[in-house]
């Protein structure tokens, strides 16, 4: 029956609590600034979907339901990012939108060859269906080795919509992994690379964060080492305090969306170089401009992305 498509938990109701909570903040954000514009009927539409999608995920209770709801999110949170855009005017969030879609979309492929899978190849492959869950999961999160589209959608979004982005859109790669767990908590091996894979991410966007003198890029690297240390209490099964951490970690970046940069306790100095004393000024000083360098271009993760992506 229909019914039996649908699902509800607990992680169903975190999941809606959390959603409701940064939905109000976004739209109470978006009516302050944009309405009497033309952006504002848009806004409203796409938010409106975007809820729908968000919907149909977290109460799905098969993958069918799960990938339809995984769907209209998507294009959702692509046309997030160029609500605001004046299509007449050859605005350059495009190429920035058309990369995100491109992730969004080599997800969803990763999600439909696990649901291919699940019929076919239960029982002979469930590490490999695990393996195409978790890389839906990390181009969805954000994490490595699609690491670049957050912070260049949130920098190319208004307020609005990068709270939306940062606080759900990406929280929903840790839905899929939390939603599909006893499919795959008996593989050590996808338990391990999981937790690697939440580490690298960690260790990276908090290196990355530290140079930006963009607060939206600060906010998406902040936002994606919480993502990645969320990964690693998934894999070590502490599934409650990974609740607890993604509700924080919404409300603390649409704090700082919010916030004027100096209220939310990130100070934007120029260069984005803070005069505090790190690990690294212990370093040679030409290993640590190597290092310096190499945060500041991201490791050339969006520029390999970029490459592929000419728009």
């Amino acid at each position: 029956m229909f019914w039996n498509d649908f699902h509800f938990d607990g992680l169903t109701l975190a999941y809606l609590t959390t959603g409701f909570a940064m939905t109000l903040l976004a739209v109470w954000n978006g009516r302050r600034t944009l309405r009497g514009q033309k952006q504002w009927p848009r806004f409203v539409c796409t938010a409106l979907l975007f809820c729908t999608g968000y919907g149909l995920t977290i109460f799905s209770g098969e993958l069918k339901t799960l990938v339809l709801g995984w769907e209209i999110m998507g294009i959702a949170s692509f046309l997030l990012i160029i609500v605001h855009r004046d299509f007449t005017s050859g605005s350059s969030s495009g190429g920035i939108s058309a990369k995100a879609f491109f992730i969004y979309r080599l997800g969803d492929v990763g999600l439909l060859l696990a649901m291919w899978a699940s019929h076919h190849l239960w029982r002979e492959n469930a590490t490999l269906i695990s393996c195409l869950l978790l890389a839906t999961a990390s181009m969805q999160s954000s994490q490595l080795p699609f690491a670049s589209w957050l912070p260049q959608a949130l920098e190319n979004s208004t307020t609005a919509s990068a709270i939306l982005l940062a606080t759900l859109t990406v929280q929903m790669g840790v839905f899929l992994l939390l939603r599909s767990y006893p499919f795959w908590e008996h593989l050590l091996s996808v338990r391990v690379l999981v937790a690697l894979l939440g580490l690298a991410g960690a260790a990276m966007a908090t290196a990355f964060a530290r140079v930006q003198s963009s607060v939206k890029r600060r906010i998406a690297y902040v936002s994606m080492a919480h993502t990645g240390l969320i990964f690693i209490e998934v894999a070590a099964g502490f599934k409650n305090l990974a609740l607890i951490h993604i509700a924080a970690n919404a409300f603390l970046g649409a704090y700082r969306l919010l916030a004027p940069p100096l209220l939310a306790g990130m100070p934007v100095q120029e260069g984005g170089i803070s005069d505090k004393k790190t690990w690294e000024d212990r370093l040679p000083k030409k290993l640590k401009y190597t290092l310096y360098m190499l945060y500041t271009k991201e490791w050339g993760l969006y520029s390999r992305l970029s490459k592929y992506l000419r728009s």
